[in-house]
């Protein structure tokens, strides 16, 4: 090997060591999801974390970095365990990172309009000498609100109906790895159908086609135990 030619593999060696030389972090989340209205504690309320990646070039997303699901218990309260050690595909464009926002949390209950929780947008937080590679949300200790569907259940349904839109992209078989919110969604189109509500929220059917297409199995074994 001649020296010019060297010289450009150690670089793109060098290249390929700083995209994936850094792994991400995140600290636990505990929160608590109360009533907006009467400050009661909502017990059964599906919680999603994604942590999304984006291209620093152009800034749009790339996919999900990580994809978490919960349920809050009696008292409200939800809790994400600490996870480390991921970095972004190395096909991906080079520093690909985590944006500003991350975690952005989505919170469904049936009867409730969907909520969402992402990190105070701070941009000093996307110059590289302040990015942080250990990650946290704003939202930990704190309560989150929800507000009770009043009137209109079409405006509702559509909320509803996009929630999950482009979550888990990047990650293989995503909706494995969030069963409860899908469960609930499937549950709820049945209960907005059974009141001639408009809606575009999944079916089983839907699901089946979308694991059939993407290699994972039958979403009708995977939702059984879900669905009881």
């Amino acid at each position: 090997m001649n020296g010019r030619r060297l010289l450009v593999v150690l670089a793109a060696l060098s290249l390929q060591a700083c995209a994936t030389a850094q792994t991400y972090s995140a600290r636990p989340i505990t929160a608590t999801v109360v009533d907006a209205e009467t400050g009661e504690p909502l017990e059964g309320v599906n919680v999603v974390a994604h942590w999304v990646l984006h291209n620093r070039m152009t800034w749009k997303g790339a996919g999900d970095l990580e994809l978490l699901e919960t349920v809050t218990n009696k008292e409200g309260k939800f809790h994400f365990a600490r996870w480390e050690g991921k970095a972004p595909p190395n096909d991906w464009p080079y520093e690909t990172r985590l944006g500003n926002a991350d975690p952005i949390m989505i919170l469904f209950k049936s009867g409730y309009k969907p909520g969402g929780a992402g990190n105070y947008l701070q941009p000093e937080r996307l110059l590289s000498e302040n990015h942080t590679w250990e990650r946290y949300s704003d939202w930990d200790g704190k309560v989150i609100k929800l507000e009770k569907v009043k009137g209109n259940l079409e405006a509702y349904a559509s909320a509803a109906g996009g929630i999950m839109t482009g979550v888990g992209s990047g990650i293989e078989c995503a909706w494995k790895k969030t069963p409860r919110i899908y469960a609930s969604l499937i549950k709820e189109r049945q209960r907005l159908d059974s009141l001639s509500v408009r809606n575009y929220l999944p079916t089983l059917a839907l699901m089946e086609l979308n694991f059939k297409n993407g290699g994972c199995g039958s979403a009708r074994e995977f939702f059984e135990e879900y669905l009881k």
